[in-house]
């Protein structure tokens, strides 16, 4: 069996070197985050008169609800990937601090018909992400039933593992090429990636070509880290170097064609499963990580909607101004388009309270499944959130197939455009049902000796991330970057002659 050793007892003077011990009781976080947001939030009314309005009453409100569960990940002894913590900083971001940039900023998403009165709008998005967010609050906090017996996931064989996943990589690799030699040869391929116009219509068709030719980087990372995991955690400059390695080989497959999560997900599954495996990731390389993260989402941008020609124009006059002009990109939509959904779901929270569209009763998340299945079998899919999203936003007259939204609506839009209200608050219950599941499983791996939950826990991580996202968003991330590894897994678990090991070093 697959093991890895407990963790050595620190030892006494170890403890002592840390500092004197307090014997104060840390400040409880529900009391920390409502000094915090509210303070914050009054000194942005007392600096900016646009936000003194009624909307920041439910605004703050919904800052101190996740706010509390974001300082989590700021506790001595909290795992840097803990999954409450991480859903708590992505919902302090989406819930609190983007509404509030739309309004200082003056950001909102264009070409909406019919624009709401903003400020109202955002006001009563507050109240339905207050109630949910208190919702969710209760549900990641329901104490947990005591489990009699720990249930063991099954141990890997090593040499099947390894045999599939250097099978899968070939395959991938293979792939990989055939996608290149269609838009004949490297040259062929860059250009066309390069050619923002046509981009998404000469890829059309490739979709299952595409998710297996992009498998193989961080099929061959999973399995070099499983490998030489040992010399790994001893050598940090190879560690940072293979996780490199990984970043730009998954921008040049996939981040050419347009798509900054081809080069991001991977990235995150990576860390993330470095973290488990092989040693502890440090906040400071997190954080870093993060505004490196932050940067390419905002330079990408250029790239992805003006092709080359945005970066030539960057080189030639040494700055941003040219291609933001040209693009329409600049920080304000970073923050609020990017990593913020507030004005597209108070849009879509406004139509619906004024009677302007009727919920679609779960056509978009049935839809969602739809797009693994071949068009011909099934013509006659449900109503795409594409269609519903266009019609809410930009034209209610519009046709089947005449929208062209490629907006993400967030868990609770996309909650609201099936159900209604009710749709949207529920979304925050199954948000923090998935959270729940995730915590469980996630800590349970980390302390397992037993190699096979640490593989899978990356692939269960990305749930924390789907307050954001959309249910077809969800699911094709879960196919293009889980499934090979979820396959690996069990191929290695149902086959060949399991044997004990030595037990393998600890998680430094």
């Amino acid at each position: 069996m697959t093991t890895l050793a407990g963790p050595a007892a620190r030892p006494v003077g170890a403890l002592r070197a840390t500092g004197p011990v307090t014997t104060g009781k840390p400040v409880d976080n529900n009391v920390l985050a409502a000094i915090l947001v509210t303070s914050l939030s009054i000194a942005l009314m007392v600096c900016l008169p646009d936000l003194r309005h009624w909307f920041m009453a439910p605004t703050t409100l919904t800052g101190v609800l996740v706010g509390a569960e974001a300082l989590r990940w700021f506790r001595r002894g909290v795992d840097v990937f803990d999954p409450r913590a991480c859903a708590g900083l992505i919902g302090l971001q989406f819930l609190y601090l983007a509404p509030i940039l739309n309004v200082a900023l003056d950001e909102w998403v264009t070409r909406v018909y019919d624009q709401p009165v903003w400020r109202d709008a955002l006001g009563m998005l507050g109240i339905l992400n207050a109630v949910g967010t208190a919702l969710y609050r209760v549900v990641v906090a329901l104490p947990r039933r005591p489990r009699r017996r720990h249930r063991r996931l099954p141990a890997m064989h090593l040499p099947t593992f390894y045999a599939a996943g250097l099978a899968l990589a070939v395959v991938s690799i293979a792939a990989m090429g055939y996608e290149i030699a269609i838009f004949g040869g490297i040259d062929g391929f860059v250009a066309t990636m390069a050619d923002q116009a046509n981009r998404v219509k000469d890829m059309r068709g490739l979709g299952p070509l595409i998710v297996l030719s992009e498998a193989f980087p961080y099929v061959v990372f999973t399995l070099a880290l499983v490998r030489w995991r040992k010399t790994l955690a001893r050598n940090t400059v190879l560690l940072v170097l293979l996780v490199l390695a990984l970043t730009v080989t998954q921008f040049f497959i996939g981040g050419l064609k347009g798509s900054r999560s081809s080069t991001l997900w991977p990235l995150l599954l990576a860390l993330v499963l470095v973290n488990v495996t092989v040693r502890r990731v440090p906040r400071k390389v997190l954080a870093v990580v993060g505004v490196l993260a932050f940067a390419f989402i905002y330079l990408y941008a250029f790239y992805k909607l003006g092709g080359t020609k945005a970066i030539d124009e960057i080189r030639r006059a040494g700055s941003v101004q040219g291609a933001v002009s040209d693009t329409g990109r600049d920080m304000p939509m970073l923050l609020t388009a990017d990593l913020g959904r507030a004005d597209i779901q108070s849009v879509i929270l406004h139509r619906y309270l004024d009677g302007q569209f009727e919920p679609v009763l779960g056509a978009t998340y049935a839809n969602a499944w739809f797009m693994f299945l071949p068009d011909a079998l099934f013509p006659d899919a449900p109503t795409s959130k594409v269609d519903v999203g266009s019609r809410i936003l930009y034209n209610p007259l519009y046709s089947e197939g005449e929208g062209d939204s490629s907006k993400i609506y967030g868990m609770a839009g996309e909650g609201i455009i099936n159900f209604g209200l009710v749709g949207g608050v529920l979304s925050f219950v199954a948000f923090g049902l998935a959270v729940r599941a995730v915590q469980g499983y996630y800590t349970a791996a980390v302390a397992a000796p037993d190699l096979t939950p640490k593989l899978v826990a990356p692939v269960v991580w990305v749930l924390v991330t789907t307050q954001s996202s959309d249910l077809d968003n969800v699911l094709f991330c879960l196919v293009k970057y889980s499934m090979p590894t979820l396959l690996l897994v069990w191929l290695a678990c149902r086959f060949g002659r399991r044997h004990r090991v030595r037990p393998l070093s600890a998680v430094p």
